[in-house]
């Protein structure tokens, strides 16, 4: 193998260990806990059984070369209500309301397998990287921090919706990654890639380095 040839291929092998590589797994927990429920009178407790711990099954494992460069944390509030229809409802004012503070984090990056082989050009000291453009890689809620401000629901003659709560964790997730948009996060993901790539090259001993993302374009 010649040098330049050679030279490539550690560049192409220093990108891949330098991507974030992330093992996603699926996996569902069975298994309920049930607490002991005590007696009306004060005789002694049985002794309990210990359960035994959830069965974990991974359905699938999948390797990724994404490269995240830039997370926003994010909170907003989403206001949900259900109001009955016909004038005995008006009349009684009935009606199911949710108000959530929702917290989430977006992350945006490159997703590294795009790359193809004309992506990367070497010549001696010189080197250009092409990246692919960059893009939303996750966006989801903090359920620790995510919580309910108020409910209420007075309803007389209809059940309580049940997927209210569902339907404003949906709405919350898209108010995210909307905003996380407008923001300009796919903007900053880019300068924060291109730099984040043209010092790692520049450790490589290339003294001429340009790093561009593909066709310098990238859709919000």
């Amino acid at each position: 193998m010649n040098k330049p040839a050679q030279r490539q291929y550690l560049v192409w092998g220093g990108i891949a260990a330098a991507a974030l590589v992330g093992i996603a797994l699926i996996a569902f927990f069975v298994g309920r806990l049930f607490p002991p429920v005590l007696p009306p009178t004060a005789t002694p407790l049985p002794t309990s059984t210990p359960l035994p711990p959830p069965v974990v099954t991974i359905q699938s494992i999948k390797a990724q070369a994404k490269l995240s460069t830039i997370e926003y944390n994010t909170v907003t509030e989403i206001y949900r209500e259900k109001v009955p229809e016909g004038w005995f409802n008006e009349l009684l004012g009935t009606r199911e309301r949710l108000l959530m503070l929702v917290y989430g984090d977006v992350q945006a990056g490159f997703d590294l397998e795009k790359l193809e082989e004309g992506d990367l050009w070497t010549d001696g000291k010189r080197v250009r990287l092409v990246l692919p453009a960059p893009e939303i890689l996750n966006a989801g809620i903090d359920f620790d921090r995510t919580h309910i401000v108020y409910y209420e629901n007075n309803l007389i003659l209809e059940d309580n919706n049940p997927n209210l709560q569902g339907e404003a964790l949906g709405e919350a997730q898209k108010a995210i990654e909307e905003a996380a948009l407008k923001e300009g996060i796919l903007d900053k993901a880019n300068t924060h890639g291109k730099l984040y790539y043209e010092n790692f090259l520049r450790s490589l001993g290339f003294t001429d380095v340009e790093v561009v993302t593909n066709a310098q374009v990238f859709e919000e």
